[in-house]
């Protein structure tokens, strides 16, 4: 999580947060990279991906709302919701749900591969693995600022940020990556960019290493 969430309690045991290094576990980016496919119809509908267990804490029954109200709006072109989740919740149309998947399996992948937007309206995290998947996968990311998921999901640059609860403000969201087609290409390349740098798991463990050898090595 961020060093500036710790900072204070840090602080308070006499620890000063500069001599905190941050490193984010990470996912393997080359597994989860989308690969190159035949074109979707211009009017294939856009499908929105959640992935999580706890369907109520992740906020996966606002989502459901949110996307409801969006398929009723005259104004918003065919949109389907597809959920992966192993809550008790019911299929209905525009609404899919995807029972079984487990971590890393070739049918979770294909899920975010065929995903235009990764909504995860959580409300309490710290930061889910689900969204550097997504980030790495090339799509755009919509979630709250708890935790430390600010630190992936950049509001106007890797994604989009919504109060924590605001189904209102969710549907607006929402509404405006399903309208803009260009605005989710370009959020998901710099979502896809991110990934490669800060949460690559093979860096990352390198940079691990290299910071236990160093911290060893000083104290020696």
């Amino acid at each position: 999580c961020r060093a500036d969430l710790y900072g204070p309690g840090l602080l308070g045991h006499g620890i000063d947060p500069g001599r905190v290094t941050v490193i984010s576990p990470g996912v393997d980016v080359e597994m989860w990279a989308p690969v190159d496919a035949p074109g979707r119809a211009l009017d294939a509908p856009v499908r929105i991906l959640f992935v999580g267990g706890d369907l109520k804490r992740k906020g996966g029954d606002l989502l459901v709302d949110a996307v409801r109200a969006l398929r009723a709006d005259p104004e918003v072109p065919p949109l389907e919701l597809h959920l992966v989740t192993g809550a008790p919740v019911a299929e209905e149309p525009g609404i899919a749900v995807h029972r079984g998947l487990t971590a890393n399996s070739a049918e979770l992948i294909e899920q975010y591969r065929r995903a235009d937007i990764f909504c995860l309206p959580t409300l309490g995290d710290c930061l889910p693995m689900v969204l550097a998947e997504a980030a790495a996968a090339g799509l755009p990311l919509v979630s709250t600022d708890v935790g430390a998921i600010g630190e992936i999901v950049q509001p106007g640059v890797t994604g989009e940020l919504v109060p924590p609860g605001d189904v209102e403000a969710l549907i607006s969201t929402l509404r405006t990556l399903v309208l803009d087609g260009d605005r989710r290409r370009r959020e998901g390349d710099r979502a896809k960019a991110l990934a490669a740098s800060s949460h690559n798991a093979r860096s990352n463990a390198t940079r691990l290493a290299d910071l236990l050898a160093d911290t060893a090595g000083s104290r020696r």
